[in-house]
C-alpha cells in the first residue's frame, strides 16, 4: 500500500495523497474488500495527526463494524481498531464513548496479555488520558503511575512510550493540584526530549506546552509566558489554522497572558480561537465551550462585562 505513514516528515505528502485516498475509500465499489480497511487504517492516522477528527472518526467506525463482524473478541487487529477508535472519539469531543471503548479493551487485554506487554500497557494509558478528559482525575493518576512503574523496567530514559506516559502523568499530576510533582516530571522529560528530538518535533512541542501550564500553576508566570511563546511560534509555522494543537497553544498563552497581566493580548488571542473553533468545531466540543468560557474570563478582567455575561449564558 503506497499510501505515507503519519509521520509528522511527511505531513506535505500525506496531505497531497488524502483527497484521492478519501475518494477510494468511500467508492463502494471496493466495500468488503480486506485491502479497503487496511487503507483506511493509514488514512485515519494521518487524518488525527491533521486535527481532522471528524473525519477519522468516520473511517475508523468503517473499519472497527468490519473486524467485529469478522475477528472475535480477544482478536488483536479487532482490538486495535477499537482502541483507535476510542482515541479518535476523546480527540472528537465524545469523551464517554471513548472511555466506555477503552474500559472495554483494557478488560480483554488484561485477560489475554501479561503485565507488562506494551499493547495491554499502551490501552491502560490511553484510558487514563479519556479518565483525565472525564474528570476521573484519581483513576487517571493511579492507573499512569501503574503504567510509569511498568514501563521504567526497561533502561532507556529516552524511549517514546516511557516519556509519553511520564508527560501525561506530570499533566495529570497538575490536574489533582500535585504542582511540585507535575514539574518536576515535565522538566525531565522536556530535558531528555530537548537532548533526542528535532526543535519542531511534535512530542517536543507537546511536552513544553504541557511544562508552561504547570509553571503557571506553580505560580512561574515569566517561565509560563516565555516557553508558550516559544510553542506557539513553532507550531504557527508548522500546521493549519485550525489544528487542534495550535489552537490549544494560543489557548494556554492566552491564560498565561492573563495571568501576567498583559489582558488586551489575552482577549486578542482567545478571540481568534473561539472564531476558528466556531468555524471548525460542534456547537457542544468541551473545547470550543472551554475556549468561549476563557474569553468571557478575560472580557471580564478587561472590563468587557456585558460581552463576558452575554458569552458565559450561552456556555452555560
Amino acid at each position: 500500500m503506497a499510501f505515507p505513514s503519519n509521520d509528522y516528515t511527511h505531513r506535505e505528502l500525506w496531505r497531497a495523497y488524502l483527497p484521492h485516498a478519501l475518494k477510494v475509500l468511500w467508492n463502494r465499489e471496493i466495500y468488503g474488500i480486506d485491502e479497503r480497511y487496511i487503507l483506511f487504517f493509514k488514512v485515519r492516522k494521518c487524518l488525527l495527526a491533521d486535527g481532522r477528527a471528524n473525519e477519522a472518526v468516520g473511517c475508523l467506525v468503517e473499519d472497527a463494524n468490519w473486524k467485529e463482524c469478522h475477528y472475535d473478541e480477544e482478536h488483536s487487529d479487532r482490538l486495535v481498531s477499537e482502541y483507535e477508535l476510542a482515541g479518535a472519539y476523546q480527540a472528537n469531543g465524545q469523551i464517554k464513548k471513548a472511555v466506555e471503548l477503552l474500559e472495554h479493551v483494557v478488560t480483554v487485554r488484561e485477560r489475554i496479555l501479561w503485565a507488562e506487554h506494551p499493547e495491554r500497557l499502551a490501552s491502560q494509558y490511553e484510558l487514563a488520558r479519556a479518565y483525565q478528559a472525564d474528570g476521573q482525575i484519581a483513576q487517571a493518576v493511579n492507573l499512569l503511575e501503574h503504567v510509569v512503574i511498568a514501563q521504567d523496567i526497561t533502561p532507556a530514559e529516552e524511549h517514546p512510550n516511557l516519556l509519553a506516559s511520564q508527560h501525561t502523568l506530570g499533566a495529570v499530576y497538575r490536574a489533582d493540584g500535585q504542582i511540585a510533582q507535575a514539574v518536576e516530571l515535565l522538566e525531565h522529560v522536556v530535558i531528555v526530549q530537548d537532548r533526542t528530538l528535532v526543535e519542531k518535533h511534535p512530542d517536543r512541542l507537546a511536552s513544553q506546552h504541557e511544562l508552561a501550564r504547570a509553571y503557571q500553576a506553580d505560580g512561574q508566570i515569566a517561565q509560563a509566558v516565555e516557553l508558550l511563546e516559544h510553542v506557539v511560534m513553532m507550531r504557527e509555522r508548522t500546521l493549519e489554522e485550525e489544528h487542534p494543537d495550535r489552537l490549544a497553544s494560543q489557548h494556554a498563552l492566552a491564560g498565561a497572558y492573563q495571568a501576567d497581566g498583559q489582558i488586551a493580548q489575552a482577549v486578542e488571542l482567545l478571540e481568534h480561537v473561539v472564531t476558528v473553533q466556531d468555524r471548525t468545531l460542534a456547537e457542544e466540543h468541551p473545547d470550543r465551550l472551554a475556549s468561549q468560557h476563557a474569553l468571557a474570563r478575560a472580557y471580564e478582567a478587561d472590563g468587557q462585562v456585558k460581552k463576558a455575561v452575554e458569552l458565559l449564558e450561552h456556555v452555560v
